[in-house]
């Protein structure tokens, strides 16, 4: 990404989407992970699997990767990171995948404990975390997330939807990055032709199915398929709309709002 921000002027926004590798593990403090792999993989498996990961991630200047520790079920994980979305943007969610990553990958604490993730939220000054852990919120709003992405073929991570996602903007496990800078290079050729850059502001109009969001102001991120363009409201939630349903955002003179897409 800084490639092309820097030989594209490409600006970017990342937002992380929910998924279960395995839904079916524990919760609270989880379970053993090293056990845990070997009854999924197999020890001799997990042997050969050990130092090709250690040396993944120190190539990219993360050394202390360890296969210790535990592994539990991250639905509340992925609960807290809707909630960083929506009350704080793409940028306060990054900030806390950014913790969650640290404490499982590197210091070995399941994503599933309480503790672990109210000390991950107060890192990050995200509030209402422990609101949102007492009670089922947001429960839905991610299996209807991860129900969508089973739907769509995607069996495992990382995958990602670049630009709305659509023919040529899926990208599913760890690519170098020629494949990515192939896809930036593309981007905003079919959101033009829809009238709309990638980037821009707009306000949302028209909308019979959810009259909710009009009204509501949001920034272009790229075209879904050839009808719709992906636009992320200021809430940090994501809709794909006709151009019909769309039209610019002009702000006022006296407002100050930066939503970079």
């Amino acid at each position: 990404m800084q490639v092309a921000s820097s030989t594209m002027s490409i600006d970017f926004s990342i937002s992380w989407k929910p998924f279960f590798l395995d839904p079916r593990l524990p919760g609270g403090e989880g379970k053993d992970k090293i056990e845990h792999y070997k009854a999924k993989f197999g020890a001799e498996r997990v042997a050969q699997m050990m130092p090709h990961m250690v040396q993944t991630f120190a190539d990219e200047g993360i050394p202390g990767y360890s296969i210790n520790g535990r592994v539990g079920n991250t639905l509340d994980s992925h609960r807290l990171l809707e909630h960083a979305l929506r009350t704080g943007g793409p940028e306060k969610q990054d900030e806390l995948v950014e913790i969650l990553f640290d404490r499982y990958f590197l210091k070995g604490q399941p994503l599933s404990s309480r503790a672990v993730l109210l000390e991950a939220a107060a890192t990050v000054k995200l509030d209402g975390a422990q609101a949102i852990l007492e009670s089922d919120r947001l429960q839905q709003d991610v299996w209807s997330e991860v129900e969508s992405a089973y739907q769509a073929g995607v069996s495992g991570v990382p995958y990602f939807r670049i630009d709305g996602g659509g023919r040529g903007k899926e990208v599913s496990g760890g690519q170098p990055p020629e494949v990515f800078l192939q896809i930036f290079s593309s981007l905003g050729r079919s959101t033009t032709a829809l009238g709309f850059a990638a980037g821009s502001q707009v306000s949302v109009r028209a909308l019979k199915a959810k009259p909710e969001h009009n009204g509501k102001i949001g920034t272009v991120i790229g075209a879904q398929g050839t009808e719709r363009i992906q636009v992320r409201l200021r809430s940090g939630e994501e809709v794909a709309l006709r151009p019909a349903n769309l039209e610019a955002h002009v702000p006022k003179s006296d407002t100050a709002h930066l939503d970079v897409a």
